[in-house]
């Protein structure tokens, strides 16, 4: 016998239904060692057992029944001739018979529970992939939107900062006419009390000559001997450092009185208003020298304009 031979007979031992003189030759040819044998009877054995477990029950289609019961009528209607067989034969065959209708009912169950449960599972994948399409759109409407928002806020930052410029320029152009209108109304107050000082008759121009510091300069005095006050009007001093001023002294005698600091412009002109000056000395020279930043009560630098009443 080959050894298919004996896995068929395997499958009839793992049912308990093998029997006779084919009972003691396989248990004998199990006795002999065959390993193969062996596991094929243990896993059959333990499919027997797990097979029950692994299914739901689940009730056939009417149609189903309708077919087995109509099938039974016709057999039980027609009766079969019977041919005898040999006993173990018989009883053989019978048994694989009834195995494999078994087998062959609980798989069509299966099978077809299988199917409604994969018909099922591929109607809700396609309405997965419907709504996941669906979500799709929804998404890629949304990152256009995103997207032109976000260029949206881009243009608004640009033009933001484009106007941040725009107001930053305006402002500094607007305290730099707000310097120039101070120092223009500034020069207007002082102008206008020099013409004050032109008008009263007690009023004296001082010419202020230039010495050798600086040759090309020259300075005209108003001054208020009443007021004991007046302005100042310089040109062509030349530049100082920033730790220098021009000082401005009114002399009585050989006496020196402050009367003022004062630096000049680019082209060496200056505008000096006097504060009053203290009495009851009488003031006939005025002089100009460089000195340290902030003046001094005495002068110290060289003389670089000198005139008299």
């Amino acid at each position: 016998m080959n050894h298919e031979a004996w896995l068929e007979q395997a499958d009839i031992y793992a049912l308990g239904v093998l029997d006779g003189d084919e009972l003691t030759t396989f248990e004998a040819h199990l006795a002999a060692g065959c390993p193969e044998c062996e596991r094929h009877i243990v896993t059959t054995r333990e499919a027997l057992t797990l097979l029950p477990h692994s299914l739901e029950l689940v009730a056939p289609p009417p149609t189903v029944k309708a077919r087995l019961l109509t099938q039974v009528a016709a057999e039980t209607a027609t009766p079969q001739p019977v041919t005898l067989l040999p006993g173990r034969w018989w009883g053989r065959t019978a048994v694989g018979a009834l195995a494999a209708a078994g087998l062959l009912l609980v798989f069509g169950v299966k099978l077809y529970q299988t199917r409604q449960e994969v018909q099922h599972l591929q109607r809700q994948v396609a309405a997965l992939r419907a709504t996941l399409t669906e979500q799709e759109g929804v998404l890629l409407a949304e990152r256009h939107e995103l997207q032109r928002a976000a260029e949206m806020v881009a243009s608004l930052q640009a033009e933001l900062a484009k106007r941040e410029g725009t107001v930053e320029a305006e402002r500094r152009e607007r305290e730099r006419v707000e310097r120039v209108v101070a120092t223009l109304q500034g020069e207007l107050g002082e102008h206008k009390a020099a013409l004050r000082l032109l008008s009263i008759p007690q009023a004296s121009l001082v010419r202020l000559a230039a010495l050798s510091p600086s040759p090309g300069a020259s300075a005209r005095l108003l001054w208020n001997p009443l007021a004991r006050t007046g302005v100042l009007f310089t040109s062509g001093l030349p530049q100082i450092p920033r730790d220098r001023v021009y000082e401005l002294w009114a002399i009585a005698g050989n006496e020196p009185v402050p009367a003022g600091i004062f630096e000049v412009d680019s082209a060496g002109d200056a505008f000096l208003r006097l504060p009053p000056l203290p009495g009851p000395k009488r003031f006939d020279k005025f002089a100009v020298t460089l000195e340290p930043a902030g003046g001094l009560p005495k002068p110290t630098g060289p003389m670089h304009l000198l005139g008299s009443l």
